[in-house]
């Protein structure tokens, strides 16, 4: 329950990999305004193509890839996934919920959840990298357990922060 609404919160199926993208793309949709328009604008179109179906439907065969999906009744609003590293650490590579969904906990239970399937796999740590930005989502990585390691930039020449914690 998050805020008195059941939240089902599972893993994502093949067959849920259509709804899966489609929570995506809202969300980086919900983006635009907050972060540079032609990075989103570029999330949005990668993110439409059937190569990127195809990436994360071959990512989610791996047992090592983690892919989380929130539900509400029937509806998908909110999507995690990360993989295990060859370190044996993890790595949460998106952490997303829509915008009529935010501030409500979805966001914190698909971590609880990311962090638990994490442990159960063996990781003992995770890390993160997320935008200076996106000031919801350091307050809930902060207020979780997570450090600041540092500054990276990625591949579009944004400078983003790192976050780890280890699990116990």
């Amino acid at each position: 329950m998050v805020l008195g609404v059941p939240v089902n919160i599972r893993s994502v199926s093949d067959t849920d990999m259509s709804s899966f993208i489609r929570c995506y793309l809202e969300i980086w949709r919900s983006l635009k305004g907050i972060l540079p328009d032609d990075y989103v604008n570029t999330q949005i179109q990668q993110a439409s193509s059937e190569e990127f179906l195809e990436k994360l439907l071959e990512a989610n065969s791996n047992n090592l890839n983690i892919f989380l999906m929130a539900c509400i009744e029937a509806n998908t609003v909110g999507i995690a996934w990360g993989k295990i590293q060859d370190d044996g650490s993890s790595w949460l590579s998106f952490l997303g919920v829509i915008s009529a969904h935010r501030q409500k906990g979805v966001g914190g239970t698909l971590l609880t959840r990311f962090i638990e399937e994490s442990k159960s796999m063996g990781s003992r740590k995770i890390s993160l990298d997320t935008d200076p930005r996106l000031t919801p989502a350091i307050k809930l990585y902060e207020t979780r357990g997570f450090e600041a390691q540092g500054t990276t930039f990625n591949q579009y020449g944004l400078e983003l922060i790192i976050y780890s914690r280890e699990i116990t």
